[in-house]
Parts: structure tokens; sequence; C-alpha cells
């Protein structure tokens, strides 16, 4: 029985002639609230039993000693959540329970890899440090498949323990002998954030295919270090980072680390950003101008050749657009949440569109992450679980998805109005 207000709503549907029917003998009215009462109590009770089920997992994470457990927890969990939404079919709690395990599988894994690097002889870890989850994992939108988008930062300024163990073990690999601590902490962090990234993949997190990992030396650094490289790229307009680099560090979220250490980073980045007139118009123009699926007669636009010949990609021209969209609004606006439903109602809190405009926004975005984890969950072989083949939907389907197209349409030219000031892109 599923744990939401249908099981209410059915209720009054099969009792609501009964429930107000004046003539109605006190006894029956006492029968009707008993059997409302053992409906709301199934149902309670078997959500507590997930929720126990799940805390036992989480605990057994928090105390497991090698990394094959950590893969064997981890599918556990997706197989536990796979049920869970085959019954609830709620997104949300999909997005969140894939959130609270795999940011404690990744906290469980940079404990083991500390321990692992000072018995590798670098010793314990010299400062400290932050590791950020981007993309899908910063924004808390994670489905049933996932792979590593991450960064590392850090706290090069203040409370360095420099070992022995490191100092050694850097000579030895041909380093100076009066190093600056820079250069030792570099070299702890370029094998940490290796050793982190292999270590992830064999807890069931795929390596990120644009290399956005801290094996990458533009995804690591010192809190300096990622200062200057986000002051080269929105002052100077040079350096490492690109404008989809700019937009992706905007879903950053700590999953591990003091945030407090990361949070002045992120309100300056954020304050160059907004100060960058440019780079935001950039933003603007290019989620707005994104294409969705919808063509012309209102008929979706699918690969004319090629193994998807019939298809089209539900992320690239649906999910991905109205992500964008939402986000860029969200920017220009100030507003620096992560997550895309909160993005949502924050924009119509402020009154920055209407509530008929949001209310939309949240279903289109509920009904293409609800095809997305379908589609994974149903996928065997190779290829990409991102298409959808307009002759297997449903009428009411394909309805559904025509509205939800033309809402992410709806909305780019909104965002086009309030941030391009309605100047042609």
């Amino acid at each position: 029985m599923a744990l939401d207000f249908s099981i209410v709503d059915s209720f009054v549907a099969e009792y609501g002639a009964s429930m107000h029917d004046k003539t109605l003998l006190r006894h029956d009215r006492y029968n009707i609230l008993v059997r409302l009462r053992e409906t709301l109590w199934e149902a309670l009770r078997k959500s507590e039993r997930f929720e126990s089920e799940f805390s036992k997992v989480l605990e057994l994470i928090d105390v497991t000693p090698d990394f094959n457990a950590l893969r064997n927890y981890h599918l556990a969990s997706v197989a536990g959540i796979r049920i869970y939404f085959e019954e609830e079919q709620a997104i949300a709690d999909v997005h969140d329970l894939f959130r609270i395990v795999r940011d404690r599988l990744t906290i469980r894994a940079l404990t083991l890899v500390e321990e692992e690097m000072a018995i590798a002889g670098f010793g314990r870890a010299p400062c400290g440090y932050c590791w950020i989850g981007l993309g899908s994992e910063g924004r808390d939108e994670q489905t049933f498949v996932t792979d590593q988008d991450n960064m590392l930062v850090y706290n090069a300024g203040r409370e360095i323990r420099i070992t022995g163990d490191l100092k050694r073990r850097f000579i030895g690999q041909g380093g100076p002998d009066e190093a600056p601590s820079s250069d030792l902490l570099g070299y702890y962090y370029q094998e940490f954030g290796s050793r982190v990234t292999e270590r992830l993949h064999e807890t069931g997190f795929e390596k990120c295919k644009g290399g956005i990992m801290p094996s990458n030396e533009k995804w690591r650094g010192s809190q300096e270090d990622w200062k200057a490289r986000i002051e080269e790229t929105l002052t100077r307009g040079e350096g490492a980072l690109d404008l989809l680099d700019l937009i992706i560090l905007t879903d950053a979220r700590v999953i591990h680390g003091d945030r407090m250490q990361f949070r002045p980073l992120l309100d300056h980045f954020f304050s160059l950003l907004k100060e960058n007139k440019r780079v935001m118009k950039q933003i603007a123009e290019a989620s707005a101008m994104m294409p969705t699926a919808l063509g012309f007669f209102n008929k979706f636009r699918v690969e004319t050749s090629g193994d998807y010949k019939g298809k089209f990609n539900l992320k690239v021209l649906g999910w991905s657009p109205l992500v964008m969209s939402v986000r860029a609004l969200s920017l220009a606006e100030g507003l620096y949440e992560t997550n895309t439903l909160k993005r949502i109602k924050r924009i119509r809190e402020m009154n920055m569109m209407t509530k008929e405009m949001a209310d939309d926004l949240i279903e289109a975005y509920l009904l293409f992450a609800r095809f997305r984890i379908v589609n994974q969950l149903s996928h065997t072989g190779p290829g990409s679980m991102n298409y959808v083949d307009p002759a297997s939907l449903s009428p009411e389907e394909t309805g559904k998805l025509r509205r939800a197209m033309k809402t992410v349409e709806t909305f780019q030219k909104h965002l086009h109005e309030m941030v391009l000031f309605g100047q042609p892109l």
C-alpha cells in the first residue's frame, strides 16, 4: 500500500456517501473510522519497516572495512529503492534516498582511502578538505544510473599538518628536500583524488566520461587555486574553466567536509558570476535556445537514421532544457538553491512566474524523470537509456509528453523575456 494521500482519496471515494449520511448511527460511524485507522496503520507500518531496514544498511555502510562490501551495500540499496519506487512511484523520494545512501557510501570511501594513504606512507590528511558533488549529485537528483561528478577543494591556508611520512614519500618520488607546503599538499591530494576515483568506481560509481573527477587536475585544488581559476575565467575571460564548467559549478553541494570552509569560495564565485553580464547572458541564451522534442504540428522530432531511428532523446530534448532553463532564471535572480524542484518553488515565491507555470514545470520535471527511471529499470544490453519510442506510447502518455514539452518551451520564452529583456537571441 503506497504511502501517499491517495489512500485518503480512495477511502473517501469508498465511504464518502456514508460519511455524509446524517442518519448514520454512532456504531456505523465508529466502524468507518476504525476502517480508516486500519488503512492508515497498514501504510504507516510498511513505511516504518522500510525506513528501519534502510537505516540498518546505512549503519553497516558506516563501519564496513572494505570496498567490495561497499559495492554490495550499494547494489542492495539500489534494489531496495527499486522496490520502493515500483510501489510508491515517488520521484522526489527516489532522489532523496539516493542522496542519502550515496553520500554515506562516498563518505565511507573517503575515510577508507585516507586510511589507505596513511598505510601507504603518505601520512594522515595534511589539511581539511571538501568533497563536492556536481551534476545530478549536486542537485539531489540522482536516479538508478549514476556516475562520478565531483570536485575537491582543500584548505591550504590553515591547520596544515605536514607529516614526516609525507615529506619522505615526496622526496622519495623525486621532490626537492625543501619544497613549499603547497607542493606537498598538491602531491598528497593528487594521489588522494586518483585513489578515491578508482575506489568509487569499485563501489559502483561509474567514471565520468567528461572527466569531471578529482583525478583530473582541473577538478581539484586548494581554495586559492579554485579562486584563481574562477577569477581568470570571470574577470579576464581566460584560464582552464569554460562556460560549461561554470554552469556545472553552480550545482555544487558539499558531501563531505566543512561546509563553512567551502561557503566563502562559493559566495565569491556567485558574486563574480552575477556581475558578469556577458556570461550570465550566455547561460540564459544557451538555456533558452535548447530545442525540445516537439516539432512541427506537435509531432515528436525523432532520429532519422542509426541505432535510435524513430526515437528521441528525452534527456537532451526534454529534461535538460527544463533543468538548464530553471537554473538560468534562478541564477539571474540570485537564488543559489541547487535542486530543480526547489529552484522552481523559490522562483515562484519571488513572483517571478505564475503558480500555474510553476505547477506545470513541476509536473513536467516529474514526468521526464519518471520516463527516465522506467527506461533505466527496463533497459537491457548496450546503448543509451535516454531514448523514447513514440510508437510505444499510449495516447495518454503521448499527450502528457507533448504538454510537458510545451511547458518547457513556454518557460524558455519566459526566461528570454525576464533575463534577456526581449532582445533577439
